[in-house]
């Protein structure tokens, strides 16, 4: 583990920042399940960070299920496999070797697609909708892709559209899936590069889906995933070049 904090982002704290560590620590297997972690004033001593500062943060991983606390043995590591969720995807993958992290990569957007299926299939059985919020969103990553090809601010943009079809279906479940995937999207500098180097592609899609939005036909959802799924294969395959 590293012997003091990495740079604090501006907008993270002391305590969100030695647990970013610690769990780092965990999922690269630095803590491997069922090992106790160090005391508090050793981890607080390892991390260059006061004992308040650590007990926060060991308080969040127990609260994830990462850690549980055992009488007389302190902080033991449970499995993350069997008790994280989906928030993990991105750290893990940011932990990840060049072929590891492509297939987490496929992974995530082989569960997006899913989940464009579900909201698909939910809002074409609830038509008439309104649509626009929808237009609003796509509108404004038109603009934006207009005057810039930052990934970034596209990414944002892009997943600003997505939310919006989401909360068109009113579901709370679809909308807390969004979740983990937007937050991994955001996080992941390389997927994010490899998805929007021609936002002309994402907008052209938007604009067909919002016809289709018009008049939904559920016969033609499948056909819609296709189209979503041969530019994730496209995506992977710039994710191959990039690391060849």
């Amino acid at each position: 583990m590293p012997s003091e904090l990495q740079p604090i982002s501006p907008r993270e704290t002391a305590v969100e920042a030695c647990e970013r560590q610690l769990r780092s620590a965990i999922l690269a297997g630095e803590f491997p399940v069922g090992a106790r972690l160090p005391a508090e004033r050793a981890l607080a001593e390892q991390l260059g960070v006061n004992r308040v500062t650590v007990r926060g943060a060991l308080g969040r991983l127990g609260a994830s299920g990462l850690l549980r606390t055992r009488q007389g043995s302190g902080h033991v590591v449970n499995d993350f496999r069997e008790v994280g969720g989906p928030e993990l995807v991105a750290n893990l993958a940011a932990l990840a070797d060049a072929p590891d992290f492509r297939e987490i990569a496929a992974d995530l957007l082989a569960v997006r697609r899913h989940l464009a299926r579900g909201v698909l299939e939910k809002l074409a059985a609830r038509a008439p909708l309104d649509l626009a919020p929808i237009t609003a969103a796509v509108e404004r990553f038109a603009q934006l892709s207009a005057r810039t090809s930052d990934p970034a601010e596209l990414a944002a943009a892009d997943l600003e559209v997505f939310a919006a079809i989401v909360a068109a279906t009113e579901s709370v479940v679809f909308r807390l899936c969004l979740n983990p995937i937007a937050a991994a999207l955001r996080s992941l500098p390389a997927l994010r590069e490899a998805v929007y180097v021609d936002a002309s592609l994402s907008l052209a899609g938007y604009r067909t889906l919002l016809t289709w939005l018009a008049d939904p036909d559920p016969a033609s959802v499948d056909l819609l995933v296709a189209v979503l799924e041969r530019g994730d294969q496209d995506t992977l395959e710039r994710l191959r070049a990039g690391a060849s």
